[in-house]
């Protein structure tokens, strides 16, 4: 099974639950809970052998049949000996098969949390290849596995596939009682350390169901309410006593949220042009990818989006998608009446198309290349499209961006096929985006496949 979500959605106090629960039924095989930046659990290094390890305590029947597979190939105590999958197909897999039908009727249960946390991610990623490959092959072997994650690329692309693995999306399944019961642990460890009642006395019951009301079901909704009522204190001088009154006054609808994270970043280098690029972006895109159509550096990204977790999902590598925790978070940035200075104008499409442009003909190990060949001529047709007919995505020192529109780069879905921006238009039949893309000095020459007609007014 796979319970995943955003960061802070619960997923852990769940498998701790679950290990906990399973421990005393006497059905826990090992446990093992990642966590980036945290020594061996934030790698695969001890990740095999301490499961073994637990094996051989949880079910002492099967500790003989550890000993014996370690004897005969001792490399395998070793993750510099020995890789992850044979470890466990040895330590592990077959140890267990072999306890044949005195664990068939109540199979053993690996719990392993925070598989996200694991920095080895191409190791993370063969091993749930393996393990899914392995349950397919030996469908009537005595063990489950139950992995927590947030969705990232590495793990969703193996797991989510898969017509053996059960899904549970914590996002989709919440209940009042659900939320309380997280909001207390929640609670509880912002109190600890701090100077501040630690008896359970704040907050009040009172305030305590108007926060489960407040939350409206959402996890998402409760993390982003925790880590504002236990943010430092020299960012506003407040207690979490203090702040409370204002949380609980803050509108479900999430706007009021939005602007009380986004205001104090406002005065970060380019905050505006990230924000912007991910509220219009076509799909969702990595560090790497916002950098690039920007033309700033990877750094100048991160120290933005940093600031932004609370309502952003960002990624612990340059590569994978930055995603939005909340649909809501686009809705808003894209309204001026409701995000005023953080109006994600459709102006920004004249940057993001100059960008796309010279990044569609850029080499393929590019990150942005694909994004640039699929979405260029979008969002020149957003720009083209715009109340502002008098923007154009190229400045005069730009001649060498101009050309790339007569290039066959545009549209296509791969590598090898695409057009000129002007004969990916008039397959679009956009006519708007045609003028304006002669407007902005795009060749029309008699290659050109298009009709000459539809210069016309």
């Amino acid at each position: 099974m796979w319970i995943y979500g955003y960061a802070g959605c619960g997923k852990s106090a769940i498998a701790q639950t679950v290990a906990e629960q399973l421990e005393r039924e006497g059905r826990l095989a090992a446990s093992f809970f990642f966590f980036r930046g945290s020594g061996d659990r934030s790698g695969i290094t001890r990740f095999a052998t301490t499961i073994a390890h637990q094996l051989a305590q949880n079910i002492p029947e099967i500790a003989s049949l550890i000993e014996e597979a370690a004897r005969a190939n001792p490399g395998l105590l070793s993750a510099s000996t020995s890789s992850l999958i044979n470890q466990f197909e040895r330590l592990i897999y077959r140890p267990i098969m072999a306890m044949g039908n005195s664990l068939r009727s109540r199979p053993v249960i690996i719990a392993l949390d925070g598989v996200d946390e694991c920095e080895d991610r191409e190791e993370v990623a063969s091993f749930i290849e393996e393990m899914i490959t392995f349950f397919r092959t030996n469908p009537l072997t005595p063990l489950r596995v139950v992995i927590t994650s947030r969705v990232e690329d590495h793990i969703h692309r193996e797991l989510h596939s898969s017509s053996q693995v059960r899904l549970l999306n914590l996002v989709k399944h919440t209940s009042d009682d659900d939320i309380s019961a997280a909001l207390d642990v929640a609670i509880t460890k912002g109190v600890r350390g701090r100077a501040m009642p630690g008896d359970g006395s704040w907050p009040s019951r009172q305030d305590k169901r108007k926060l489960v009301r407040h939350i409206g079901g959402s996890y998402i909704f409760m993390t982003t309410i925790v880590k504002l009522l236990f943010a430092p204190s020299k960012q506003d001088g407040l207690t979490p006593m203090e702040r409370l009154p204002k949380v609980l006054e803050m509108k479900p609808d999430f706007d009021d949220l939005y602007i009380e994270i986004l205001k104090p970043c406002a005065h970060f280098p380019f905050f505006s042009e990230i924000i912007t690029t991910i509220a219009l972006a076509f799909e969702p895109l990595s560090i790497t990818q916002i950098a690039e159509l920007l033309d700033i550096k990877t750094f100048k990204v991160t120290n933005v989006l940093i600031n932004l977790h609370a309502i952003m999902q960002i990624p612990g590598d340059d590569r994978s998608p930055v995603t939005l925790w909340h649909t809501s978070l686009r809705n808003f940035l894209c309204t001026e009446g409701r995000s005023g200075p953080f109006f994600a104008s459709p102006e920004h499409h004249c940057c993001l198309a100059r960008g796309a442009v010279k990044m569609a003909a850029s080499p393929l190990n590019s990150h942005s290349h694909m994004y640039a060949r699929r979405f260029a001529v979008a969002h020149l047709s957003k720009l083209a499209h715009c109340s502002n007919e008098g923007l154009t995505p190229f400045r005069t020192e730009d001649h060498s961006t101009v050309l790339i529109l007569d290039k066959p780069v545009f549209g296509g879905s791969d590598c090898f096929g695409g057009l000129p921006a002007l004969e990916a238009a008039c397959d679009k039949r956009d006519w708007k985006l045609v003028r304006a893309l002669v407007n902005w000095h795009a060749n029309v020459n008699i290659q050109f496949r298009g009709r000459a007609s539809v210069f016309g007014d």
